[in-house]
């Protein structure tokens, strides 16, 4: 990708919450970066750290929790001269004021949660919602922002558009609703939008549809995605590049055809092989042997070691650094090369 220009990079990211139960450590070195134009997929089990990642960035973490350490630089001067930013070069995120962040949040990105309904506010209609997102960040005029406003709508094929627009959330489909909230996270034009599961709570034929408008919404807008999901089919239709995350950490990033093709960090080879495949006939299931682990008390070393059919004694005790072991394949692995080594076994079989 050493031709694609950088829009975001996340640099050792670490983010704790502070329950009663003890301190979890939720993202411990988080890496990667997003290309501009790009749709780039974070992957993992339920409580790996996807979302978490999105809402350190976002800086929309809950009371509980806190970044401790990291940087995320954005590389859009666009960005800066709507923040405000007269600094050159990228600016840091996790450095903006309250006052710049909230400008940031709907300039610079924005964010698809997965249910709509709670992210709509049930008293308003949907015309207001999305009024007050044009006229807080863009300047316009009540006139001016509800043509914008109809034409967004239009846009996603949510008409007639005026019907929709004084319709409250609770009157709209499940399908429709996630369509608003699509139409809100791209009214500012923002140069990136995090989606968060946008799909998990419709059904199979809207999710499509869903799919294709945010595809196309990406490409009229020129924006980047990072598509947080663990549904590795909608990965594979849908993304440029894959992150993987294993308990706070991205542990393999690689184009989608590689990482399908290709994987190189035992995780990945796990949850790759985990899918079911309608062209195998097979008696039992693929899985990973062991379960995630406790982040309050997490595995020292490789916090995948416990569960890895690699482990030696150097993943008990250090923390591999995320290393590029073929060209654009970036492997978190002490025994990256006896993978490669087993995977050439099997391609000559």
């Amino acid at each position: 990708m050493a031709d694609k220009e950088i829009l975001m990079e996340v640099k050792d990211l670490v983010t704790r919450f502070y329950t009663e139960d003890g301190v979890v450590k939720a993202l411990e070195g988080v890496n990667f970066a997003v290309y501009k134009g790009e749709t780039f997929a974070l992957v993992g089990e339920t409580g790996c750290g996807k979302s978490v990642t999105s809402l350190s960035i976002l800086r929309l973490l809950p009371v509980s929790g806190k970044t401790l350490r990291g940087e995320v630089l954005f590389h859009d001067a666009e960005s800066k001269k709507r923040i405000g930013i007269k600094k050159e070069g990228p600016f840091d995120i996790l450095k903006l004021t309250s006052k710049q962040a909230l400008r940031m949040r709907g300039f610079s990105m924005s964010l698809i949660t997965q249910d709509p309904m709670t992210s709509l506010n049930p008293v308003y209609t949907v015309g207001d919602q999305i009024m007050e997102v044009l006229q807080l960040h863009k300047k316009l005029s009540d006139k001016q922002a509800k043509k914008e406003a109809l034409q967004l709508l239009e846009d996603v094929e949510l008409t007639p558009a005026e019907d929709i627009f004084r319709k409250y959330p609770h009157q709209l489909s499940g399908g429709q609703r996630q369509r608003i909230v699509i139409v809100i996270s791209l009214a500012a034009e923002p140069a990136l939008i995090f989606a968060d599961e946008p799909t998990t709570a419709l059904d199979v034929t809207i999710q499509a549809r869903v799919l294709e408008l945010l595809r196309e919404m990406k490409e009229e807008f020129n924006t980047s995605l990072v598509l947080i999901t663990h549904n590795l089919g909608i990965v594979a239709e849908v993304s440029d590049r894959i992150g993987v995350m294993y308990a706070g950490r991205v542990v393999e990033i690689a184009d989608k055809y590689t990482m399908f093709k290709r994987p190189l960090h035992p995780y990945t080879q796990g949850l790759i092989a985990a899918v079911p495949k309608i062209t195998e006939k097979k008696d039992t299931l693929s899985f990973i042997a062991g379960t995630v682990p406790n982040l309050i008390r997490p595995p020292s070393g490789c916090r995948f070691h416990p569960r890895c059919p690699y482990a030696t004694d150097i993943c008990k005790e250090k923390i591999p650094s995320m290393e590029e072991v073929e060209p654009d394949h970036f492997v978190e692995c002490w025994n990256v090369d006896e993978v490669i080594k087993d995977l050439e076994k099997e391609e000559c079989e």
